[in-house]
């Protein structure tokens, strides 16, 4: 008994010990928890869970392509293309206009002629009797510049080619023979007001006084090097020699910037600020923006707000002057002012020496 038992023990150890060493294998892979690396408290609390890092990540994404949505164009009317001048907000990117000044400041422009003020006339083909009045004042003001000031302004007219009658086109155009300061561009001369009766409408196609304002800049640009471009209605009065003379005294920036009578009307469904189409004058740089852009501007009617947006697309300033006066709309006219609007004829012909008009 004493030697079985042992036997029995030895037999049962071995096989129990077989089976309990199994089992207590698998209890520890089954409890043992995981191994962990050990961090100290003081850099553990300066650590994310990846939870957090991950909604980080998906806010930031969506923040990123909501401003990025904000900032595209946007049109009222998804059947036009979009063009700069349909959005309400547009940022343009206008480091090429840094780089045209500078490399104007460098002189690297300087086989270019130059002039102070190109004014530019947007006319109509049948116009000559406008286009005579102001063929007589403007040489009258320009001698008024002190010639010390080296400053200079050269006239031209813009002349529509498309929708004139083949007589009335070879009338101005030996006129333009004569005077040598007619333009002719690829566009409408006139508005067919009756075909729309509403050229404030976004689906009323192109405008021809704002495609002649866009060329026109386009042509200066190309020929000229200037410090301002003064697009001018042929009803309208102006003393060039006044507006040099505001330009000599840095009374108007010499960048970035639109000189007229600003005004605030509501267009295509937005209320905005431009310059009367009386006449207003644009800086050099904000002219190579247009110059270099006629292909995506928006060209439809009214051409004072129209022109307005393109320069909201570069965060121009917008510079109101008292000196622009309004005749039509009741403005008294001054011995001060630069430019009269809706000039009479009457009051053409008291115009007097020094250029003042005797109201």
């Amino acid at each position: 008994m004493v030697s079985s038992g042992p036997n029995l023990n030895m037999n049962s150890n071995e096989t129990s010990g077989v089976s309990v060493g199994t089992r207590c294998l698998d209890n520890v892979h089954a409890t043992r928890p995981p191994q962990r690396l050990s961090i100290s408290p003081s850099i553990r609390r300066y650590l994310v869970p990846t939870s957090t890092i991950m909604v980080m990540i998906l806010l930031s994404t969506v923040i990123l392509h909501s401003e990025h949505r904000a900032w595209q164009p946007q049109t009222q009317d998804k059947s036009f293309p979009e063009k700069i001048g349909d959005a309400r907000h547009v940022r343009f990117k206008s480091s090429y206009i840094d780089n045209r000044l500078s490399a104007r400041s460098a002189r690297s422009y300087s086989q270019l002629p130059y002039v102070t003020v190109v004014v530019m006339v947007t006319s109509a083909a049948s116009w000559l009797d406008r286009r005579e009045r102001i063929r007589t004042q403007f040489p009258r003001n320009v001698q008024l510049v002190p010639s010390v000031e080296e400053q200079s302004a050269m006239l031209r007219f813009a002349i529509g080619t498309q929708g004139v009658s083949t007589e009335v086109l070879g009338s101005v155009r030996a006129e333009a023979g004569n005077s040598s300061d007619v333009l002719f561009f690829d566009c409408l001369d006139e508005d067919d007001e009756l075909k729309h009766p509403n050229l404030w409408r976004r689906d009323a196609g192109p405008s021809s006084t704002t495609n002649k304002v866009m060329l026109s800049v386009q042509w200066a640009v190309r020929h000229f090097d200037f410090e301002y471009f003064f697009r001018l209605g042929d009803d309208s009065y102006f003393r060039v020699d006044k507006f040099l003379a505001m330009l000599l005294s840095k009374e108007i920036p010499s960048r970035n910037a639109v000189v007229g009578h600003i005004m605030t009307d509501r267009v295509y469904g937005m209320e905005q600020i431009y310059p009367q189409g009386m006449g207003y004058g644009l800086t050099y740089d904000v002219c190579v923006f247009i110059a270099s852009n006629t292909a995506v501007l928006l060209n439809t009617a009214p051409e004072d707000c129209v022109v307005a947006r393109w320069l909201f697309a570069i965060g121009a300033d917008f510079i109101d002057s008292p000196l622009w006066r309004d005749i039509h709309m009741g403005d008294s006219c001054h011995t001060n002012m630069v430019l009269a609007h809706k000039l009479p004829p009457e009051l053409w012909l008291t115009i007097v020496a020094d250029g003042t008009v005797s109201c």
